[in-house]
């Protein structure tokens, strides 16, 4: 006898979830251009692909069913027209900053748990930076797993200009890849860094042409198909964890991780295609 789950389940057969489903998508756009890889495109080019409400709970059902469908191993996010992410849309600022303490960390926490749900989903994640990155903007693409810029890309963090900081995870999430010193220039002064230098001082992993962007994207997002899914899923969650541990506590991680992966039968067809001089075909299990 089996029994009826109480489970909210779509079209597809993955999970609705806890958080309110989006079906129909008016802020971005949403595609499978080559097999395996999702793709995210934000898509209110007239207000430089700023995020309201209505983004963030389309970003987030997006996100939340690509930890339940095989058939996306890598997520790339990246913005329509010039801009990649001009952050939060001041046009909700008003709202938001008028309630009462609690109530404004409440509302804000959206925003952080949007930026979560990157780091906690099990398959990686590209920021395909095409133009601004601004305030939030900068914030979503640091954090996904990889950054990869068009040459005509700049980081901005100007929140100072409004009598702020920026508050989603620049400060906490960029300490350790790009330094006190270059963080506070970008937090405190303001001050733009460009797609050179965000490539010298780590804070994207590859920089293109502007005609040879989405080209190198692909490439890099097909090449992360060829490596073992459940692996990368582990080694993520692993380094995200460990920037916040001590050394010990992070090989200990790093054992229990591994104590799971050798079980698999991706790392038997990982063996087994080593010894005998062949590529693996790894699934995911």
């Amino acid at each position: 006898m089996t029994t009826k789950t109480t489970v909210v389940l779509d079209d597809k057969g993955l999970p609705d979830g806890f958080l309110q489903h989006v079906r129909d998508f008016t802020a971005i756009e949403v595609t499978m251009p080559e097999k395996g890889i999702l793709l995210v495109t934000l898509n209110r080019p007239d207000k430089l692909n700023a995020f309201d409400e209505h983004m963030i709970r389309e970003i987030r059902s997006v996100i939340w069913k690509a930890n339940f469908d095989d058939a996306v191993r890598v997520v790339v996010i990246t913005g329509a027209g010039r801009a990649f992410c001009a952050g939060r849309d001041i046009a909700g600022l008003d709202y938001e900053n008028n309630l009462p303490t609690s109530g404004y960390r409440a509302y804000v926490r959206a925003n952080h748990e949007m930026f979560d749900d990157f780091e906690n989903l099990e398959k990686p994640i590209v920021a395909a930076v095409n133009g601004i990155a601004a305030g939030g903007g900068v914030e979503m693409a640091i954090a996904a797993d990889f950054r990869i810029a068009s040459e005509t890309a700049q980081f901005l963090l100007p929140e100072n200009q409004l009598g702020v900081l920026p508050a989603s995870g620049a400060c906490s999430r960029m300490i350790q890849m790009i330094g006190i010193g270059r963080l506070k220039e970008m937090v405190m002064a303001a001050l733009p860094v460009k797609a050179d230098e965000a490539l010298r001082i780590g804070l994207v992993n590859r920089v293109y042409p502007q005609d040879q962007f989405m080209d190198g994207v692909m490439a890099f997002a097909r090449h992360l198909l060829t490596l073992a899914p459940t692996a990368m899923g582990m080694a993520k969650h692993i380094i995200n964890m460990c920037q916040n541990v001590d050394t010990e506590t992070g090989r200990m991680l790093e054992r229990l991780g591994q104590s799971i992966l050798i079980q698999t039968e991706d790392n038997k067809e990982g063996m087994r295609a080593f010894l005998e001089k062949r590529k693996p075909a790894f699934k995911g299990r």
